[in-house]
């Protein structure tokens, strides 16, 4: 069985061209996908949490015309449409600005055109970037998984922070990787690269507020390391970039938290979403506002509005009716019932891809052709999806020492993606959330197919020869790599025990 998988994956590498050729003709078949299926979406108006987007878009185009006018803005319409309930980072909303303020009554056709459009600038931006950090052969990967998925592409047109979020997340795991390799040579990172990373961690936390755990995880790592690989001045210059990186972060992130905690009357950092969210997907729904919520709105506005309510009535800030709200639907939960809804959680992150191509239709439904069209892009994505899938999950299992390069790469990824896996523990889970996710679940899973294609190819694992820092690094590594592998595995374990 080995020397059948090992002669395939030679007879697959031969035929392939190299790399940079690859890459080209990978990112002429995306933008064929993305002309396909743009028809499927063009028609087809905001859809639940874009709603709130295309709202703050329209809102924040306001305020531009207003500065530009010298005239005063409305502070009413952006509490309202962009901060609202705190619920949405507004990351999203900045994106579609641009559109607003040149054509302010857009309609479906060029929002869809539009977000189709910025999305592949993004991706073009993060290939670009991955290939000059990690290589051209990363590079044509990112854009064979996930960018030629064709529900992946479908939510290419869409105003949900997930899917850039995961492109502007790989490229700051790629510099982090970049910048551990000066670390290594004994450099400190340079002024530009802490601006960088402090700017791409706060585009990040814009496009998806569930990343602060990842962001906060890759932070302490790259502050670690370089803490134990430089010495003397290098050092202390590395923790002054380090401090440049996180005072970028927090001036960035200031105007949001300011301006919600403002509107919202108590702290607000990211978002305010953890209460109700907990409370919906673990506790008793028929007790989140204190009994029966208001049948006639949607699941998660209900809570929402009766928590504003009260606030209003009682003088109260709304998060914080929110957070006693939570308490009381979840006071009597079991742990079995929790584990159980957390594998219902676990189960729609993974295995449900490409349900948004049922969502985003036109209000009078698909013809012949697109339902086609939905038939073909749902069913593709299965079949192509559930092999990165199953890599994926299988790295998590197995730790890779080919090179201290993989180690560091597959440390990186599996931290990355065990913090972006906590979503399904502590909110209810669905088709978009992997992803985010997704470009990593390439890295993952190509490091798996490498490591196992030396150790099937030789007698032994092959390990390039290291010496001084890089030995001690790759030795401090493998019980780390090895650590968070036993953490996805035991986590698996615990959650089946508790479901019994």
């Amino acid at each position: 069985m080995s020397d059948l998988v090992t002669r395939a994956v030679v007879r697959v590498r031969e035929r392939l061209p190299r790399p940079e050729v690859l890459l080209v003709w990978l990112l002429v078949a995306h933008v064929v996908m993305k002309l396909l299926i743009f028809p499927l979406t063009m028609h087809a108006p905001a859809y639940n949490d874009e709603q709130q987007y295309y709202d703050g878009a329209r809102a924040l185009s306001n305020l531009v015309r207003d500065v530009f006018a010298f005239q005063s803005p409305d502070g009413a319409e952006l509490e309202h449409n962009v901060v609202g309930s705190g619920w949405f980072m507004p990351g999203m909303a900045v994106v579609m600005t641009p559109l607003f303020v040149v054509v302010p009554d857009a309609g479906e056709a060029l929002c869809r055109a539009y977000l189709g459009l910025t999305s592949l600038l993004l991706l073009l931006w993060a290939v670009r970037s991955v290939r000059k950090r990690l290589g051209p052969g990363y590079a044509a990967l990112l854009v064979a998984f996930p960018a030629l998925l064709p529900s992946w592409v479908f939510m290419s047109f869409t105003a949900y922070g997930d899917p850039p979020s995961g492109l502007v997340l790989i490229v700051l795991v790629a510099h982090i990787v970049d910048m551990l390799r000066r670390f290594r040579a004994g450099e400190p990172p340079r002024i530009r690269e802490a601006l960088q990373l402090g700017l791409l961690a706060t585009v990040v936390l814009y496009l998806r507020s569930s990343t602060s755990i990842v962001l906060a995880a890759l932070g302490l790592v790259t502050l670690v390391a370089a803490l134990v690989l430089l010495r003397g001045a290098r050092r202390w210059r590395a923790l002054g970039a380090a401090g440049l990186a996180g005072v970028v972060f927090l001036m960035l992130l200031a105007p949001w938290s300011m301006a919600a905690s403002k509107a919202l009357d108590t702290r607000v950092v990211t978002t305010t979403t953890v209460p109700i969210s907990l409370a919906n997907t673990f506790g008793d729904r028929e007790q989140v506002c204190f009994g029966k919520c208001d049948p006639d709105s949607f699941l998660w506005f209900r809570p929402l509005r009766y928590a504003r309510e009260v606030g209003q009535a009682t003088g109260t800030s709304e998060v914080e009716v929110e957070k006693q709200m939570s308490d009381y639907a979840l006071r009597d939960l079991e742990r079995r019932d929790y584990a159980r809804q957390a594998w219902w959680n676990i189960g729609s992150y993974f295995f449900i891809p490409s349900n948004f191509v049922r969502y985003l239709t036109p209000p009078e439904g698909r013809g012949t052709l697109g339902k086609i069209g939905q038939g073909l892009v749902y069913g593709a994505t299965y079949v192509y999806y559930v092999p990165f899938l199953v890599l994926m999950l299988l790295s998590m299992l197995f730790v890779q020492l080919r090179s201290l390069e993989a180690q560091i790469l597959d440390t990186l990824t599996k931290i990355s993606l065990l913090t972006l896996f906590v979503q399904p523990f502590v909110h209810v889970a669905g088709s978009r959330y992997w992803t985010t996710a997704g470009p990593l679940f390439m890295v993952a899973a190509a490091g798996f197919l490498r490591e196992s294609y030396v150790r099937r190819r030789h007698d032994a694992p092959v390990r390039e020869h290291l010496d001084g820092t890089d030995a001690q690094l790759s030795r401090w590594l493998k019980p780390v790599q090895l650590t968070l592998s036993g953490v996805f595995a035991a986590v698996l374990v615990v959650l089946g025990v508790m479901a019994i």
